[in-house]
């Protein structure tokens, strides 16, 4: 499924998940998953939308070289999945790797998200 075969909250969500990894900031996650959101980070545990705002800005800190392209996405009523590629450089390294993202989302904001990938490509 492309984005063209969204419906037209799940083309908004896209547009905007792209927009946000065009210049992500951790304050930028409010404009896409809203503070009650529950997240599941693989390697980083669970947490609420509120606190994925600050964990957001140190992963982003600390990982200066990260950039994340959205490649594709698929919908199926309130759900939203995107699969996305990164590249970052991890114990000198640059490193690709692929994922996706499973959102539920609620009048146009995310109110949980499963970031799905391989956390052994983190791994020096």
């Amino acid at each position: 499924m492309t984005a063209s075969s969204l419906t037209p909250e799940h083309r908004d969500f896209f547009e905007r998940f792209k927009s946000f990894w065009a210049a992500p900031t951790g304050a930028r996650v409010a404009e896409i998953i809203r503070p009650d959101a529950k997240i599941h980070f693989t390697g980083g545990g669970s947490f609420s939308g509120a606190d994925y705002i600050g964990f957001m800005q140190a992963m982003l800190d600390a990982n200066p070289e990260m950039n994340v392209t959205a490649l594709d996405c698929a919908g199926d009523g309130e759900r939203l999945y995107i699969f996305w590629e990164t590249y970052n450089v991890v114990g000198g390294e640059p490193r690709t790797f692929v994922g996706v993202d499973r959102f539920r989302i609620l009048d146009g904001m995310a109110i949980e998200e499963h970031i799905i990938f391989d956390s052994a490509v983190l791994q020096p």
